[in-house]
């Protein structure tokens, strides 16, 4: 099985577009059966089968949830997620702003990932590291909601009024589990570490 390599988390990067400001009636509401285009956020009259014209409105919320068979997390509606299967037995997940930074998980369906952190935080940072930028390692653990603990390693990467933070951890069991990585430039931030933090602090994996 072959290991995902940076150059494919940055492709996935390029997938995710940001949220259009002016939101198109993608939305289809049905009252007592009759349908009306909507869009998010908008107020729409709408008149009934008895006469009676009511006022309608389909609102997203604020921060949304995603769920599958094997994990849950909650991210800011801003994001798309973005999935691609870079193996036939690796499904991954990405949430990245605007700026670059986020989240990516992967799920290991034939394969314990624990024993990845480390090449995987070397393909993340060797390109940087390679140029010039200072790095200082340390060690990572983080409980998640569903009680499991994620261990591995985060790094600050330092170049002049640069810098950038990296975290890579992972947990399972026989033959399966998951990995994830935190990226977060601090000159491009506006916000986004609540993004990671939002990410970190509702995180759950079922198996």
């Amino acid at each position: 099985m072959r290991i995902p390599l940076l150059a494919l988390i940055l492709s996935l990067m390029g997938t995710v577009a940001a949220a259009q400001s002016n939101e198109a009636a993608n939305y289809q509401l049905t009252v007592d059966g009759k349908v009306l285009d909507v869009a998010l956020g908008k107020e729409y009259q709408m008149k009934l089968a008895n006469g009676k014209v009511v006022t309608v409105a389909v609102k997203q919320k604020d921060v949304l949830t995603y769920k599958d068979d094997w994990i849950s997390l909650q991210y800011p509606s801003g994001l798309h997620p973005a999935f691609t299967s870079p193996d036939p037995d690796i499904e991954q997940m990405m949430l990245v702003t605007a700026n670059g930074n986020g989240v990516l998980v992967q799920k290991y369906k034939t394969l314990d990932p624990s024993s990845l952190v480390s090449l995987m935080l070397k393909e993340v940072t060797d390109e940087d590291v390679s140029f010039g930028y200072k790095m200082e390692e340390k060690p990572f653990e983080h409980k998640l909601v569903s009680g499991q603990k994620a261990v591995g390693k985060t790094v600050k990467l330092t170049y002049g009024n640069d810098v950038q933070h990296y975290t890579v951890a992972a947990l399972g069991g026989k033959d399966q589990g998951i990995l994830f990585i935190t990226m977060l430039n601090t000159e491009y931030n506006t916000g986004d570490d609540k993004v990671i933090q939002l990410f970190l602090d509702t995180f759950s994996y079922k198996l």
